[in-house]
């Protein structure tokens, strides 16, 4: 399937190839600011919808099939100049660095891409740069995951070493929740790449968000991460919060650049989890691009500084100078549940503003995400962690009170 629709003139630009999207209220700014960077090229599993004002043409594939994908990038090289591949989800990454080894685009080497896509290479590559991290342990089979299990103790994280679907971690506390942990890796991991098992760490949950900048990489933003307790086991987030001016950053700015250093990523945007032990950061993964378009978009609100389109500027091998303009905190916290998630009925309008500090965003439909199924998200701000954490707790029970939700 193929959808053109008007767009400014190709250029000696090219245009930038995305792979994947999402919900309009979590995709919609990402687009807008790679598409300000020049003429946007879409593969992507369904056909377009809110998407099509921002594209030069769109392509349907399984993202996870890398000759497919191929393909549809060879019908549109026909016809289209593509000077650059982008892409978010993990998963896709494979694909992504298929199609710039096909079409001789720039872009991270092989060797990085696999040094973070398998998660027990990461750690060992962390371990022997002196960097701490998780200690993630490869196993291939349940006898291997068991025996892992014996060496790291309980409670520990039982994950994909390399996933194909998002919030496919899981904590197990025992022996018995072991084995079924075990198997929902295995299924959704990349055939072949097997499952790690890693302590499940104390501590300060961390991502650390990197950019290029005169003087080499460095930290630009942090956010910090709650866990949904009603998608437990699975390890599912369920509020994220940016402060522009972090108390973390010193204590972690080191680590994550070490990190990077570790699996051999030099330039462009980056994110590295960790968990702020009371021992130090502990380094959990590395990820030389970026995972979230809605992080982007809440990076860039309180600190000016644009990674969405660093990301689709690097990946055309220009450069991308953005001026800081820090300011206050910002989070999102998504409405999920097990079965049907309640949301107010009434005027769009009336609805948008919860609170004066925060916003709805609802979704068109429910979609699964992990255990859950999520409807929509909340936006809210402030002018540090504590306060914006305030205004987005008053506004999620606001939410939830009878006079939204009947």
């Amino acid at each position: 399937m193929n959808t053109l629709v008007p767009h400014q003139e190709d250029g000696s630009a090219g245009h930038l190839l995305v792979l994947g999207s999402g919900p309009q209220a979590e995709w919609e700014h990402a687009l807008q600011r790679l598409n300000e960077g020049g003429p946007l090229l879409l593969i992507d599993e369904d056909p377009p919808s809110w998407q099509t004002p921002h594209l030069a043409g769109a392509r349907t594939s399984n993202l996870l099939d890398l000759p497919q994908v191929l393909e549809e990038a060879r019908k549109f090289a026909i016809t289209r100049t593509i000077a650059g591949v982008v892409s978010f989800h993990p998963a896709h990454s494979r694909a992504a660095a298929l199609l710039r080894q096909e079409l001789a685009l720039p872009g991270l080497s092989m060797a990085t891409l696999e040094a973070s896509i398998l998660r027990h290479r990461t750690a060992q590559l962390l371990t022997l740069a002196g960097v701490d991290n998780s200690g993630a342990l490869y196993a291939n089979s349940y006898d291997q995951a068991l025996e892992a299990a014996h060496q790291v103790g309980f409670p520990l994280v039982c994950k994909p070493a390399s996933p194909r679907t998002r919030y496919a971690a899981r904590r197990v506390t025992g022996i018995r929740e072991l084995a079924e942990a075990f198997s929902a890796a295995t299924a959704a991991t990349w055939t072949g790449t097997g499952s790690v098992i890693e302590p499940l760490l104390d501590g300060i949950e961390a991502t650390a968000y990197t950019a290029d900048s005169p003087s080499g990489t460095r930290v630009v933003a942090i956010s910090h991460t709650t866990f949904d307790p009603q998608a437990e086991p699975a390890l599912l987030p369920v509020e994220i919060v940016v402060d522009a001016d972090d108390v973390c950053t010193s204590a972690i700015e080191d680590t994550a650049t070490r990190a990077l250093a570790a699996v051999g990523h030099q330039s462009g945007p980056a994110q590295i989890r960790m968990r702020i032990t009371s021992t130090g950061p502990r380094v959990i993964s590395v990820t030389p691009h970026l995972t979230d378009p809605l992080m982007g978009m809440l990076i860039e609100e309180v600190t000016g500084i644009d990674l969405i389109s660093q990301a689709g500027q690097y990946a055309r091998r220009r450069t991308h100078p953005s001026d800081e303009s820090r300011l206050g905190a910002t989070a999102v916290r998504f409405l999920q549940a097990p079965g049907t998630t309640r949301m107010p009925a009434g005027d769009e309008a009336a609805q948008s503003h919860i609170t004066p500090y925060a916003t709805l965003q609802k979704y068109p439909a429910e979609r699964r995400v992990g255990p859950l199924r999520r409807r929509g998200h909340l936006l809210a701000s402030g002018a540090d962690y504590l306060q914006c954490v305030a205004r987005l707790r008053s506004a999620a029970a606001e939410l939830a009170s009878p006079r939204l939700s009947a």
